[in-house]
């Protein structure tokens, strides 16, 4: 049972009338409060769950920026549709039917650029023949299939002569051929297009054909096809939560109330996310839950300690006000230290996380005024809560939980190795969390997406595509070339033999499938067949004259538009190279980019005759992963930071101690790095998708140190010793604690059944954190209070043996 308070306990709330005054004017307040959410459910229906690609990256990184300019040299929402033969070769009618008919039907998809559609039966694929005076284009298989076994046997033939040109698209053994296309990200909607594409795999695949597909739109495509799951999930983990709550509350009447003010905490959350416009994104519906389920767990605090003070009271006016006044301050810090694990993440410029880290804070603010305002006004005027009498196999459950945290309760304060014991384990677990976090990877670990689990349909059609063709792209840009005939264009030969030496010396790392420029691709091969196939012509030419010839004979030989692959219209004063990777791992993009730098101040810097051209890197989805990769690794630091800092911070404010600021600050270093530990023990890197439930766990778990020191605290302000006071504090304050960690982890613990790979790992991830935080909040810091007996406790003890003392 609650002891007393003194008068003096939050003497600035009292002051106020803060509780009173809430209920004086509680049929405006909760009229408005009522107003305003009919408001905010309205602005919550217009929520779309849709996703956008250029979102997932920081807007204003150079990156970003230089992906966004030169964009006409192809989208990074490229799809790759591999067509593989289980017998044989692709050089077959059917086979190469279904190539024709599949490059036809993606061109009817709606979004697709169609000049940045490729494959053997595309009218942009070409190869070129010498004739007197002149370069021919010939396309592979455009507009007609070969008719005959010779004609098979002729593309067969032009397949191998022209492997330069067709191998990105062949693969070397002729088992497999892909198509290739690019859309326009403001042109399609990322379901509708997941779902056409699997009607045309399901409409191609025969049992002599497997078809596989690979690329952005497919790895965030599969949300969708997940959803109906998800959702489902969703719903159960809901109900799992309302259960729970029953088995814990529902000994009194009115057990029901921290889900109404809890469902209108997120109605406040989805209306501000409709008022922005800001979408939700399938993979990422676990973060709403997430949310709710804390303003959630808020209102179950609110309302244990609200039955404490109706058994001191008997009167429910009064209890209201007494838990409003008491419940506020260690509240308002809890909630302060939610949104600050949330709101923190905005600041990386990553539109998806500005918009996770924004309606977070807000979403979690609203319990600030529903639990603290609108719950009590809500319990005014309903009858007095009372025992219910068919809940007695219900109360028997919490009296047994109970009756297990009194007994808890007696390791703080009791000296000796029990106490001892958790204390040093503290500090051990202290330092590992911190050495964890330092070393944390950041970005993607393993090729492939860690969204969805590794044996899912989109991550094996990934790796078999790799194993021929790569997926992943990065341009280096070379820019503000002066227009041609000038020494520094495009066409010159120290421009063409530069760009021909980043080929060679980039192609040293094992890990890059292909470098395609200009110099390599056009220029070499059409001076060697200009000079009648001669190997030794397989060069840059000495004279820009014959370079530009070449130039002007390929064009003029291809399809409109094929030259806008490597140069810019319409004076060629930009060119593209492109980087072919098998993935976008953190390791491969830093090699990467550390290799670029290199080359760019060995061969470049120092060259004056290249004094007048910019080389820059790195664009295309490789250089927006390595964008996301460089933000991460600040935000990461910067969110820890300012975490720790608000914790701190808002700590010191409501115990008016410095102490107190550091102790909650360490708890939740204590608690919150262990994520670190179970991230490198799983070998997860911190990546768009992780770091905003990451910071969710940081920010949410303190709640659980500052409830049960904040009780400890009122308990000897109210005349109890700090033993009776710490065993008070974790008996009722520690019950109800359980009781939240038990909602909210019966809630979560339904996502590690997640088909999401992301959902599973970061369920366990959270579980683990609330369970760290409960044990940090309910056991650990009652330890350590009950050792070092702070002064920021105790002078509120020695208060009250003064003024005992000065009673006699």
């Amino acid at each position: 049972m609650s002891h007393g308070s003194a008068p003096g306990e939050n003497s600035l709330l009292r002051y106020f009338k803060f509780g009173e005054n809430i209920l004086r004017f509680r049929w405006f307040i909760g009229g408005f409060l009522l107003l305003f959410t009919l408001w905010m459910l309205y602005c919550a229906s217009q929520v779309k769950i849709a996703t956008r690609f250029v979102d997932f990256f920081p807007r204003n990184h150079p990156n970003v920026l230089l992906t966004n300019k030169y964009a006409a040299f192809g989208g990074a929402d490229t799809v790759t549709f591999m067509v593989e033969v289980k017998n044989g070769d692709i050089f077959n009618t059917p086979t190469l039917k279904i190539i024709q008919d599949l490059t036809r039907d993606i061109n009817r998809l709606p979004g697709v650029n169609h000049n940045e559609v490729f494959s053997l039966a595309s009218y942009r694929v070409t190869y070129a023949k010498a004739v007197p005076g002149a370069l021919v284009a010939k396309t592979f298989m455009y507009p007609n299939l070969p008719n005959g076994q010779a004609e098979l046997d002729l593309l067969k033939r032009n397949v191998t002569i022209y492997r330069d040109r067709i191998g990105s698209l062949v693969s070397p053994d002729n088992r497999a051929a892909v198509v290739r296309a690019s859309f326009n990200e403001e042109g399609f909607n990322y379901k509708e297009l997941f779902f056409d594409i699997r009607g045309l795999v399901k409409k191609y695949q025969d049992p002599n054909h497997e078809i596989f597909v690979a690329g952005e739109p497919i790895v965030r495509g599969y949300g969708y096809y997940y959803e109906p799951a998800v959702v489902t999930i969703l719903v159960a983990s809901v109900i799992a939560m309302i259960l729970i709550l029953y088995l814990f509350l529902a000994q009194r009447s009115r057990w029901w109330a921290p889900i109404v003010t809890g469902t209108f905490s997120a109605i406040w959350g989805l209306g501000f996310v409709g008022l922005m416009g800001y979408d939700f994104d399938p993979v990422m519906l676990v973060i709403p839950f997430i949310l709710t389920a804390r303003d959630v767990s808020h209102g179950i605090q609110w309302q244990g300690r609200y039955y404490d003070e109706i058994d001191r009271l008997r009167d429910k006016y009064a209890a209201c006000i007494a838990t409003t006044d008491q419940m506020l301050p260690p509240g308002f810090l809890s909630i302060i230290a939610d949104i600050a694990g949330i709101v923190f993440i905005a600041l990386g410029g990553i539109p998806v996380l500005e918009h996770i880290g924004f309606a977070g804070a807000v979403w979690l603010a609203g319990s600030l005024t529903m639990v603290f305002v609108f719950q009590p006004i809500l319990m005014s005027f309903l009858p007095l809560p009372e025992v219910r009498s068919e809940a007695k196999r219900v109360t028997g459950i919490y009296m047994w939980i109970e009756g297990l945290f009194a007994k808890l309760a007696e390791i703080p304060v009791t000296p000796g190795r029990r106490r001892a014991s958790i204390l040093v384990i503290a500090l051990i677990v202290l330092i590992w969390g911190v050495a964890s976090g330092l070393r944390e990877p950041v970005g993607y670990v393993y090729a492939g997406t860690p969204l969805y689990r590794p044996s899912a349909k989109v991550n094996r059609d990934l790796m078999a595509i790799n194993h021929y063709f790569p997926t992943d792209e990065g341009w280096v840009i070379v820019a503000n070339m002066p227009p041609f005939p000038d020494p520094q264009s495009a066409l010159a030969p120290g421009i063409l033999r530069m760009s021909n030496d980043l080929h060679n010396y980039l192609l040293q790392d094992r890990d890059l499938d292909s470098v395609v420029t200009f110099a390599s691709r056009i220029i070499m091969p059409s001076n060697m067949m200009l000079h009648y196939g001669h190997p030794k012509f397989l060069s840059i030419p000495d004279d820009i004259q014959l370079s530009g010839n070449l130039q002007y004979l390929y064009s003029t030989a291809t399809a409109p538009g094929e030259m806008e692959q490597y140069l810019a219209p319409p004076a060629a004063q930009d060119t593209c190279i492109r980087i072919l990777m098998p993935g976008h791992t953190t390791l491969a993009l830093d090699r990467l980019r550390q290799r670029l730098n290199e080359f760019v101040k060995e061969r470049v810097s120092g060259d004056p005759n290249l004094n007048k051209i910019k080389v820059l890197s790195l664009g295309s989805t490789a250089g927006l992963y390595a964008a996301a990769d460089d933000v991460l690794k600040q935000l990461d630091f910067l969110n820890i930071t300012f975490v720790l800092a608000a914790v701190c911070l808002f700590s010191m404010i409501s115990f008016r101690s410095v102490v107190a600021g550091l102790l909650f600050l360490l708890a939740c270093v204590l608690a919150n790095f262990g994520a670190f530990i179970y991230l490198r023990l799983r070998d997860i890197g911190l990546t768009i998708d992780t770091i905003p439930v990451i910071s969710l766990g940081i920010g949410l778990g303190i709640d659980y140190g500052i409830y049960t020191v904040a009780r400890i605290r009122d308990e000897v302000i109210g005349g109890m010793s700090l033993n009776e006071a710490i065993r008070i504090a974790i008996t009722k304050t520690g019950t109800s604690v359980f009781s939240t960690f038990s909602v909210m982890v019966g809630g979560i613990a339904l996502w590690a059944f997640s088909p999401l790979l992301f959902h599973s790992e970061m369920s366990v991830l959270l579980m683990f954190l609330m369970g760290t935080n409960m044990i940090a909040g309910v056991l650990v810091l009652p330890c350590y209070i009950a050792w070092a007996r702070p002064k920021f406790v105790v002078k509120h003890e020695q208060v009250q043996t003064q003024a005992a003392a000065g009673g006699n």
